[in-house]
């Protein structure tokens, strides 16, 4: 990779090919949403016009429909949803790592 642009444009393909794999919509919006920023940066910074005008306009519906999902005003409180997420599916494989106990009550 030569550039921050072409950088930009190969994440934001990612995450479209992630979208495709969530099945939860609130996390498929969020996922939507990053790659819309991703793509107007690569769009802006290689002047691609289509590109950059799509996402534009698909970043206001993607927020707007995670708003709906979620019944919530509040991207910020989606966004560290989102992390939680994120955080789970990178943990190690095969039960090694941390443990967690669940508290007997």
């Amino acid at each position: 990779m030569n550039t921050f642009s072409e950088l930009s444009g190969y994440v934001a393909s990612s995450l479209v090919l992630a979208t495709f794999i969530t099945k939860d919509m609130r996390l498929l919006r969020t996922i939507a949403i990053f790659s819309n920023i991703a793509f107007i940066t690569y769009g802006a910074l290689d002047w691609i016009m289509p590109v950059l005008c799509l996402h534009l306009m698909l970043l206001p519906l993607n927020i707007h429909r995670l708003r709906e999902v979620t019944g919530s005003q509040s991207l910020l409180a989606e966004c560290v949803g989102f992390y939680r997420v994120a955080l789970r599916l990178i943990r190690p494989v095969g039960g090694r790592g941390v443990r967690r106990t669940r508290a007997v009550a």
